[in-house]
């Protein structure tokens, strides 16, 4: 993301004005969540104008809109996003000079032109995700290949998803006589061969922190096997000089569900440790095993985790990015204060993003959970009392 302007304050005190352009889906997202309906947006736009009253004739020119938000359309995978919205008076008189106020008008983000943002609240969590976008150490440090016979998955993880970049898939025929065997290996190789080549084309080693190679079986050994012999071939430095940081891990499966379960497991933790996004899925894979052992020590819904807080007993708090993406500006400012409180009394605060499944599963357990420092029995008391 590229921050061509930040000025803060020049609504109101709590507002901001950012002029910026996304690079990438990461960013798209980012925008997703910090643009909120009766934010607004300054950008430019082909706009057509009949010539007369009379003529069918029309011009289309690059016109300067200025709308109020209404809506948005948001798809991670189609790196689709556009807002909806009004167009409303610019107090400068350089935008809708040409355009009714109170026409409807959609907005296609894209990475071409820049465009202003006028937020009417820039709070604490809107600018710690602005942050992030504009920090290159902020991007993925994560890769992953999930497999299994004949089929392979090539991922990125990110911040707000698993997105797979490449799915490679063979039919290898039975091996039953020696001709047979001769067409195995042949279709073999080529799709490990196939996997490298994805690798190579999507993965930028010297920047990756952990690259993850998952299957059940031997498929993973075999493919690390596959990539180093390729590598040495090609004299691919990127692959040989980094080859530390490739991990041969276990799953029960060849999907992507493999990856989840691979990030989850304690067996790799020491290795994980550093990498970004095994620290929440360890977290929540700990609130669920201390909810299954019925041990007081995990908590969901909003009475019991803000009780919990008042006591100073939260170690973990769990949101999801929807609790703070509430069109409500005092109910965001609710859980705003609340992560200010736990962060004050020692706790690690996790914003999980539902478009994961760790933070999809979150999101069905109400969206906000919490793991305290030690047992408190008696957190749901009064509700049962009130019932």
């Amino acid at each position: 993301m590229k921050i061509l302007k930040l000025e803060e304050g020049s609504v109101n005190k709590e507002s901001a004005v950012i002029s910026l352009l996304p690079e990438d889906k990461e960013d798209l997202f980012t925008l997703y969540q910090i643009i909120d309906e009766e934010d607004e947006l300054i950008f430019k736009k082909k706009f057509s104008t009949r010539k007369d009253e009379d003529s069918k004739k029309t011009n289309t020119d690059l016109v300067l809109l200025k709308i109020q938000v209404v809506s948005s359309e948001f798809d991670i995978n189609d790196e689709f996003l556009r807002y909806k919205g009004k167009t409303v008076t610019d107090d400068t008189g350089r935008a809708n000079a040409e355009v009714p106020v109170g026409k409807f008008i959609s907005f296609t983000v894209n990475y071409s032109y820049p465009f202003t943002v006028i937020k009417q609240t820039f709070d604490k969590h809107s600018r710690q995700l602005l942050n992030e976008a504009c920090n290159p150490e902020g991007k993925s440090d994560t890769a992953a290949v999930a497999l299994q016979e004949g089929i392979a998955h090539v991922c990125i993880l990110t911040p707000s998803s698993t997105i797979l970049k490449q799915k490679i898939e063979y039919s290898l025929p039975k091996k039953k006589r020696g001709t047979d065997i001769m067409k195995y290996d042949e279709k073999t190789e080529k799709f490990y061969r196939g996997i490298y080549n994805a690798m190579n084309k999507y993965y930028d080693f010297d920047k990756l922190k952990m690259v993850i190679l998952c299957s059940p079986g031997f498929y993973a050994k075999t493919l690390m096997e596959k990539v180093l012999q390729y590598a040495n071939e090609d004299r691919n430095n990127a692959i040989l000089n980094n080859r530390s940081r490739f991990l041969v891990a276990h799953c029960s499966t060849g999907y992507m569900q493999g990856i989840n379960e691979v990030l989850k497991d304690p067996a790799y933790s020491s290795r994980l440790s550093d990498t970004k996004y095994s620290k929440e899925a360890m977290v929540m894979d700990d609130f669920l095993k201390h909810l299954d052992d019925d041990d007081y020590k995990s908590w969901y819904g909003e009475t019991e985790v803000f009780k919990a807080s008042e006591l100073g007993a939260i170690d973990s708090l769990l949101l999801t990015d929807t609790m703070l993406h509430s069109g409500n500006i005092k109910e965001r400012k609710k859980y705003l204060d609340l992560m200010d409180a736990v962060e004050r009394n020692g706790g690690d605060v996790y914003t999980f993003s539902t478009l994961h499944d760790s933070g999809e599963e979150l999101d069905k357990l109400t969206g906000i959970a919490c793991i305290l420092k030690y047992p408190l029995p008696d957190l749901d008391e009064d509700l049962e009392d009130f019932d």
